[in-house]
């Protein structure tokens, strides 16, 4: 589950998101991934939920689900490689399924990543307060199993705080 931020800055985004792949991670150093989660953009008033895929040889394409999401609401999201379908992937959310998406090469291949995330075209500093709670990974028989072990990246000026298999990120 995914709280929704709670400000931001002009010219600029933030966003929480769970998802796999990255840059360079798809065939041949591409970029491949598929993430959801919630992000806002500029000045405006609510966050967004969104998927975002990007694909071999491919600009991202970005998904709007829903708008209008203001601070404190949780929203359960999840992407989830098809158990019968190598390759094949989908995205859930409140919005319903969106999907299968062929992502070469992705079979288990990719760690998952949950991220929060702030861009600014300026130095000022976007504030954001993103939770993530209940992180789980799909097992091969299709249950879920809680997230017990997790890396960390982090950079200067922001915090974040584990517990378990929730965390928090946000401005210092």
């Amino acid at each position: 589950m995914l709280d929704t931020p709670s400000a931001f800055g002009e010219a600029s985004h933030v966003a929480g998101w769970v998802g796999v792949g990255g840059p360079g991670l798809g065939p041949n150093g591409s970029d491949e991934w598929l993430q959801v989660g919630l992000a806002t953009f500029g000045t405006s008033s609510g966050g967004r939920l969104y998927y975002e895929l990007a694909r071999p040889g491919s600009p991202p394409q970005y998904q709007e689900l829903a708008a209008g999401i203001v601070p404190g609401i949780r929203v359960r999201v999840a992407v989830q490689e098809l158990p019968y379908a190598r390759n094949q992937w989908i995205v859930v959310s409140p919005a319903g399924v969106s999907g299968p998406f062929y992502l070469p090469h992705s079979h288990r291949s990719w760690a998952p990543v949950a991220t929060a995330e702030s861009y600014a075209e300026t130095q000022r500093c976007n504030r954001y307060a993103y939770r993530f709670d209940g992180l789980q990974l799909a097992r091969k028989d299709g249950t879920w199993q809680t997230m017990r072990r997790a890396g960390t990246l982090q950079d200067p000026g922001w915090r974040l705080r584990r517990q378990g298999a929730a965390f928090s990120a946000t401005t210092a």
